[in-house]
């Protein structure tokens, strides 16, 4: 993008802004002309523009979208109906980051990146409606801004916002439509629009490029108002109020005017004038599509077309969205279940209605159609007029339109795009045009909630304290509602029944669709009296109509103090994922270009899993992490994780380390980063209570991870020893005091299996008696001897430490075999050593 070119600071353009005369609303017509003086930052007194910005870098496009959409939430009052404070404040820096056009991640190709535009340097604004569209959603400033290191592309806590309708509009020859560009700001708001900057097209921050010039457009601003008196270079007077992204100081504290008559300004078929509309807190779960970037061609004289998707979950199919490529289109939407024998059969629903102008536009559906997973569906798409856009492979403006471009690749599979020609339908890949052959898929996407009894949070109550309490936290409330057409009975109920909790409200009845309903979930006195151990319940919520969105909370009392079930001492290497220069061996002190250097040895022993474990890490270091194989902690509550750090880091504004868990090595959640400068000189011991993301989970991931970081000073980076997973067990008791079944002998699976080092063997023992707990080699020898004696009844563990300690220690590789006996019964399970 251009270089910012700053001078002495100007009176406001808007220090006299006149009031329209007889403007009683901000709503208009296209056929109606316009005042001839019209400024969004005083309109009867209220002011619909957001503050000005200073951008960094080639990011002026994500300015031009976001100050689009913050004007069109300041008009409509989504904002505020959001319950955010202050105005309006989106981040530019996440969509620049994550638009999926970029090097940095373009979720098309596999691997996910390393093709497409460089980060910060350029993108349009159909780019951003590829963004938005597929509900990647523009988020808060206070969610996502970071230019020097990508924000996180998705967390629980921000706040997504999407525009329903984003439409194309172009002066045209003669300004014919210029009336038309008037009226759309007035009732939507600030418009994106873009420019060639040039100092030979500037006078006194008045903006003008004569028609017959060029120089393409290298720049995106934003349009807050106009003046059909303003006098310009052009010939003839009009100009547009335009606000600029390069800090109050430069300009007319930060506006300027560009001439009606300028070469692109609102006349660039790309760039020209774009309105961000209808912008609304995102309510949509999901988007089904194959087009991840958006509408890049067209096919021109087609008007049939459907996209075939796979349903992910229990869902209702709620809005469409879709491109036009032409003002003044009827459509027609539907969704079939079927598609046999080239016929698609078993229509779900359809909607008709017509759109006025071209771009994005989102159809609420009036009778959404509910999938269950694994479902197949099809939304099948009629457009009157202007053919279908699709997405391809295509080249993309490195600087809107510099001289040089950079090519974005998108990938299609077969079965996925389909059009109607000579009355039959045919797979958009067969398509023969051989420069997207292969990558294109059409712009049709459905919008998706989760269907039927929906119950928030997700998360169930996990409650701990010593013996007698008190226990924290010692309440939950869950909301739950149907999505659905028609009311539902319900009931909930605990399984098994139990005397420490307290349900309060309506626990029972009728759920009117959309109209959500609450209860709570208390721990009362009688969990006082619990013995040591974790104590269970599931907490059911049932739909006794149709039984779409049964579900399920656990709640847990865990009394007493979690004990060690694994441990990673790190004198072996337990085969954990590395990325870059994360790796597993001997402690070597080195580094300390700034804060201490790496530890000489371990907490415990010599080795350690370090990033660069002899130096500091290094400058403009990309997120590199550290990840735990699969860790069962199905039978744990209270669970937390322990271990000892060595780290050296700088301030967060900088560089970062962070922790994060997963329970499906996919979706991540963060539990530490660092809050300041880190210079640790001894191990440090740090511990997470992780039990609301680990707790009675199959597969549980820990992630250290390193980066990103700046171009500036580089410290000793992470350096951990001594991992492990401490949890509380279900008590001891025989029998739960409202449950009278019996607990049964169990020998539960291995972890880890395979295993390196050690490994757990958990069992559950139905009275008190006697148990011995053996391992055996294959060849029947045994190799350990863990537990000889009487214990309790309910459940206990035993560690096999394969490598040392035990009967056998310094085993190798192979298959060996746990062995538990309880009287009569005797239990075995396979495990793995992987040394």
């Amino acid at each position: 993008e251009v270089a910012m070119n700053r001078g002495s600071p100007f009176t406001l353009i808007s220090s006299a802004v006149l009031v329209v005369a007889g403007l009683t609303s901000l709503t208009g017509s296209a056929s109606a002309d316009p005042p001839s003086y019209f400024d969004l930052r005083d309109v009867g007194g209220e002011n619909y523009v957001t503050s000005v910005k200073s951008q960094q870098g080639g990011t002026c496009w994500t300015h031009g979208a976001m100050a689009a959409m913050e004007g069109n939430l300041l008009m409509t009052g989504n904002w505020a109906a959001a319950g955010e404070t202050g105005e309006p404040n989106l981040a530019e820096y996440h969509l620049d980051w994550w638009n999926g056009f970029n090097d940095h991640n373009n979720d098309d190709i596999d691997p996910p990146s390393g093709s497409g535009l460089e980060v910060h340097y350029g993108g349009d604004y159909r780019v951003t409606s590829a963004y938005l569209a597929r509900l990647e959603g523009a988020v808060r400033d206070v969610d996502g801004q970071s230019y020097n290191t990508p924000p996180a592309r998705w967390e629980a806590s921000y706040h997504y916002y999407y525009p329903r309708d984003i439409e194309w509009f172009v002066a045209g020859a003669g300004l014919a439509d210029i009336h038309l560009i008037k009226t759309v700001i007035m009732e939507e708001g600030v418009l994106g629009t873009c420019m060639c900057y040039d100092s030979q097209f500037l006078q006194g921050y008045i903006h003008y490029q004569p028609p017959g010039n060029e120089l393409e457009p290298n720049h995106a601003i934003s349009i807050v108002g106009w003046d059909d008196s303003k006098a310009t270079q052009a010939p003839l007077p009009g100009a547009w109020i335009v606000k600029n992204s390069w800090g109050a100081d430069w300009g007319y504290d930060g506006y300027f005017w560009i001439s009606y008559y300028d070469k692109h300004c609102c006349q660039n078929p790309e760039m020209g004038a774009i309105s961000f509309q209808d912008v609304e807190f995102l309510t949509y779960d999901k988007a089904y599509y194959h087009d991840y970037h958006g509408w890049r061609d067209t096919m021109e004289g087609t008007q049939e077309a459907f996209n075939a998707f796979t349903a992910q979950g229990l869902e209702s199919i709620k809005a469409v969205n879709f491109f036009t490529a032409v003002h003044g289109v009827s459509y027609t939407v539907k969704i079939y279940d079927r598609f046999e024998g080239g016929v698609l059969i078993d229509e779900l629903c359809s909607q008709s209605g017509t759109i006025t102008y071209s771009g994005l536009h989102t159809i609420e559906l009036d009778s959404p159609p509910i999938v269950l997973e694994g479902d197949d569906f099809y939304i099948y798409l009629y457009i009157s007029e202007g053919g279908h856009p699709y997405d391809r492979t295509s080249d993309v403006p490195v600087l809107l339109g510099a001289s040089y471009r950079t090519t974005v690749e998108s990938s299609a599979e077969p079965g996925e795009s389909f059009y109607k020609s000579g009355g039959s339908w045919h797979d958009l890949q067969t398509y023969d045009d051989p420069p997207w052959t292969g990558t294109a898929n059409f712009c049709i996407k459905g919008l998706s909630v989760a269907a039927g009894m929906r119950i928030t949070p997700e998360a169930g109550l996990h409650s701990s304290g010593p013996i007698g309490g008190p226990f924290l936290p010692a309440s939950q409330a869950y909301s739950f509602e149907y999505r659905g057409a028609e009311s539902i009975d319900y009931e909930i109920e605990m399984d098994p029944p139990v005397n420490w909790i307290t349900l309060a409200g309506p626990t029972s009845g009728q759920l009117a669709p959309n109209e959500p309903e609450e209860i709570s979930v208390s721990i009362n006195t009688n969990a006082d009296l619990l013995e040591e151990g974790a104590h269970v319940t599931t907490l059911r919520f049932t739909n006794l109509t149709n039984h779409l969105g049964d579900a399920e909370r656990l709640v847990v009392v865990a009394v007493g103090d979690p004990v060690q079930q694994y441990a990673w001492s790190l004198d072996g290497n337990p085969g954990w994922t590395t990325e870059g220069d994360w790796e597993w061996g001997a402690a070597v002190q080195g580094g300390g270009e700034h804060g201490n250097p790496d530890p000489d040895s371990g907490h415990t022993g010599d080795t350690i899993y370090g990033y660069n474990l002899g130096g500091d890490y290094a400058n403009d270091l990309p997120e590199m992490h550290l990840t735990t194989t699969a860790i069962d902690c199905s039978g744990f509550y209270n669970v937390h994780l322990k271990f000892w750090r060595y780290l050296g880091v700088e301030q967060p504004i900088y560089d970062h380390a962070s922790i994060r868990v997963s329970n499906n090595g996919e979706t991540w959640t963060q539990i530490w980063t660092n809050e300041a400068e880190i210079t640790d000189s001894d191990w440090v011991l740090q511990e997470f209570d992780i039990a609301s993301l680990a707790a009675g989970q199959e597969m549980v991931y820990i992630r250290w991870t390193m980066g990103t970081t700046d171009g500036g000073w580089t410290y000793c980076g992470w350096n951990i020893d001594d991992v492990e997973i401490w949890g509380s067990t279900i008590a001891n008791s025989a029998v739960d005091p409202l449950n009278e079944a019996p607990l049964a002998l169990q020998l539960r699976a291995m972890r880890p299996n395979p295993a390196v080092g050690a490994v757990s063997l958990r069992y559950v023992l139905p009275t008190e008696g006697h148990v011995r707990v053996r391992v055996f080699d294959a060849q029947g020898r045994q190799v350990g001897l863990l537990v000889d004696e009487q214990q309790r009844a309910g459940e206990h563990a035993a560690t096999w430490a394969s490598s040392a300690g035990q009967e056998g220690g310094g085993l190798s590789s192979g298959v060996y075999f746990g062995r538990l006996e309880f009287g009569e019964e005797v239990l075995t399970r396979k495990i793995v050593i992987a040394q």
